[in-house]
């Protein structure tokens, strides 16, 4: 039985247009501001976390003269601003508000980790009355690694207090798989996001979904 469900939001609760080049293009310039050697990203399409783990290394080495900390909190503060411009003209995915009501209804506990900053994630939210209806929230100012990590998904596992068995992780994307794959918990795919069914299921999926609706087929 599910009791515990945790959504990813971008493209799973909301719609919106992802300007993954400006995201590029501004981790590109903190980094450079701040004396990185950025050569390992020439060709490359890495994740954020695989960015400021090649980051770290550079700290940890001393051949940057930084605090790894002070970096960090820069690049999240850039990365808030490119956000929240995107974040201002993103909408519900039709039926999220009912699907809340109706799981919170039955007593599901409900919960939101998101690669993106608590600023403009709780903005979005409460832009669209959605935040009040989560237990909590989980940001990449909330966690020590951003997905595809597992870290933020078993820590909302832990906080809701149940066992892996009982909570599903719901997404859109393939960092989302694998997040909940490498955390020990089962994912419900959604194709809301630009990802097919067929990409999904092979990234190994365990229920994929047309619809956030079908969520209470589950509980």
């Amino acid at each position: 039985m599910v009791r515990g469900l945790i959504f990813d939001v971008d493209g799973t609760l909301v719609s919106l247009k992802v300007d993954v080049e400006k995201l590029r293009s501004t981790t590109t310039r903190e980094l450079v501001r701040m004396g990185f050697d950025i050569s390992f990203m020439d060709g490359t399409s890495l994740h954020t976390q695989e960015i400021i783990d090649r980051a770290r290394e550079q700290v940890e080495s001393g051949s940057v003269k930084i605090k790894f900390e002070l970096f960090r909190a820069a690049l999240n503060a850039a990365l808030d601003e490119v956000e929240m411009d995107w974040n201002a003209l993103a909408q519900p995915i039709p039926g999220t508000t009912e699907l809340l009501d109706r799981l919170r209804a039955k007593d599901v506990r409900l919960a939101t980790l998101t690669n993106s900053g608590r600023a403009p994630s709780e903005w979005l939210l409460k832009q669209h009355d959605l935040l009040r209806r989560f237990d909590f929230t989980l940001s990449r100012d909330d966690v020590s690694k951003l997905k595809p990590s597992p870290d933020g998904v078993l820590e909302a596992v832990e906080m809701m207090g149940l066992p892996k068995e009982e909570v599903v992780y719901v997404g859109d994307s393939v960092i989302d798989v694998k997040a909940a794959k490498a955390a020990g918990v089962k994912v419900a795919s959604v194709t809301t996001g630009r990802y097919s069914h067929e990409r999904l299921r092979n990234e190994g999926s365990d229920y994929i979904m047309d619809s956030l609706s079908e969520l209470l087929d589950l509980v």
